[in-house]
């Protein structure tokens, strides 16, 4: 879980065995740091780094990531790493929501109430909540998971989405979230669907 975690706060290109690193690509993290022992590594600990060094943090806070990564992989990823688009609909439902202490997790469960909630009043209602560090209450967390559905949704609109295990939603999500171009979001999003 602290790895799916992990993922979801990366918000970067991330792969699973449905979409693995190339051997460069494996190569790139080695080399990224030489100080840094990969030799440890799984699958998921160099897709994680592949995000990582991917990712629009300083080398030194990669390093100090990836270094994290080698000893324990419980990793703070940092301040909420956020679009501008995904900003201005978090100000939209939530204009005094101060943003500065919210975490990813947060920030992205208001986002996806955002687009799950029944009206507008309840998505504001919701997402000012969230943002406030309140506990989510079951209709809270139903607009979300409804929400996460339609992020996706307008990714793969055709798409069947029954089919995918939580981990593989968390990956899809976290690509959604990512600051990949459009269409590397949906390659990846549609290569965890086949």
């Amino acid at each position: 879980m602290k790895r799916l975690m992990i993922a979801t706060a990366l918000a970067t290109t991330l792969g699973t065995g449905a979409f693995a690193l190339t051997e460069a690509e494996m190569i790139e993290v080695q080399t990224f740091n030489t100080d840094i022992d990969t030799s440890g590594y799984t699958e998921q600990d160099y897709n994680i780094a592949y995000g990582i060094i991917h990712s629009g943090m300083s080398h030194g806070e990669k390093t100090a990531k990836l270094k994290a990564l080698e000893h324990d992989n419980n990793i703070d990823m940092g301040p909420v790493r956020l679009s501008e688009a995904e900003i201005a609909r978090l100000r939209e439902y939530a204009p005094d929501a101060d943003l500065t202490n919210v975490t990813q997790a947060q920030a992205e469960a208001a986002l996806a109430v955002s687009y799950g909630a029944n009206s507008e009043a309840e998505a504001a209602s919701r997402v000012a909540s969230i943002l406030q560090g309140k506990e989510m209450d079951d209709e809270t967390t139903a607009a979300m998971n409804t929400g996460r559905i339609n992020i996706l949704r307008s990714y793969v609109p055709d798409a069947d989405l029954a089919g995918l295990t939580e981990d593989e939603l968390e990956l899809a999500l976290a690509y959604a979230h990512s600051g990949m171009s459009r269409g590397e979001k949906v390659e990846r999003i549609q290569a965890l669907l086949n």
